[in-house]
């Protein structure tokens, strides 16, 4: 092995431990948004104790209720109120109107080195979180499920937000020609989809979201396949539609065989299905794409 090869596993392995050890670089969630997220995973939860959380926050509060009453959710009547929210959504819909409006500021960086447009990683996640829940509900996997897909493809690539100043500077200057992960786990050390598992456990989000931000390129897991399957297949259809890219910098579609295997889903079940959810994520797009971070 050539001395240049051993400094740069060197290089890469002290990237990889600074990375894993160094905490600070994950940023926090505000600490409002933690004690909303305790409060909505405890079974004795009212609205009355939300609305109490939240009386103090009105700038989330406008920014759930703007989400709410958008066209995406296309609900027959104005929600006025977290409680209204409550009624209408349920505690994990409300859960995921606070994961989305609390992390939009994270999503709206510059990540140009991914190819990403101004605001498109924000983009591309709100297309594979509304990809993904239509997907969940097609499959008929369950209302619990679907908005744990909704918070799985929001948060999916969250792990470009703890390697973007690592992949800037790998790249800068270097033509990335195969897939991105392999590029990170080469140049940096460990590829996003780690890292965002890294993320969401300093967030405290359930175990089973960090599984499926860890396998949503080409991981398994032996109880998860299914979920897995809907956020690969959400990505994919965003990567073909470009959203949120640079013109063509999106990574190439790649749907496995397996994945529709796993949904019980044909090829010709596939394409209808396909061309619904690209309706969806264009319109995620419009309600969600400019939500201020």
């Amino acid at each position: 092995m050539s001395h240049s090869t051993l400094h740069h596993l060197a290089l890469q392995e002290k990237t990889r431990r600074e990375i894993l050890h160094k905490s600070d670089l994950i940023p926090p969630l505000p600490d409002l948004v933690t004690r909303l997220l305790g409060i909505l995973n405890k079974k004795d939860t009212e609205p009355a104790h939300l609305e109490s959380l939240l009386q103090n926050d009105q700038v989330l509060v406008a920014k759930m209720l703007a989400m709410v009453n958008s066209p995406f959710y296309g609900l027959n009547r104005t929600i006025r109120t977290i409680k209204d929210a409550v009624m209408v959504l349920g505690f994990r819909g409300v859960r995921s109107l606070v994961l989305a409006s609390s992390t939009a500021k994270f999503l709206q960086r510059d990540f140009a080195c991914y190819g990403h447009q101004p605001k498109g990683l924000w983009l591309h996640a709100v297309s594979v979180a509304a990809g993904s829940r239509a997907l969940a509900r097609a499959c008929h996997l369950g209302a619990d499920e679907s908005e744990m897909l909704f918070v799985a493809g929001l948060l999916h690539d969250i792990g470009k937000l703890l390697l973007v100043t690592y992949a800037s500077e790998a790249a800068a200057g270097a033509t990335i020609t195969g897939p991105m992960c392999e590029f990170e786990r080469a140049r940096v050390g460990l590829d996003h989809t780690e890292a965002g598992a890294l993320v969401t456990a300093k967030w405290n989000l359930a175990p089973e979201i960090q599984e499926l931000i860890k396998a949503h390129h080409e991981g398994t897991h032996d109880t998860l396949a299914n979920m897995i399957a809907v956020v690969r297949l959400a990505d994919a259809v965003a990567h073909e539609r470009g959203t949120g890219y640079q013109p063509g910098r999106a990574p190439t579609a790649v749907v496995l065989p397996s994945d529709l295997q796993v949904l019980g889903l044909t090829a010709e079940t596939w394409s209808a299905l396909r061309d619904q959810l690209a309706v969806v994520m264009d319109e995620s797009v419009l309600a969600l794409g400019n939500l201020s971070a």
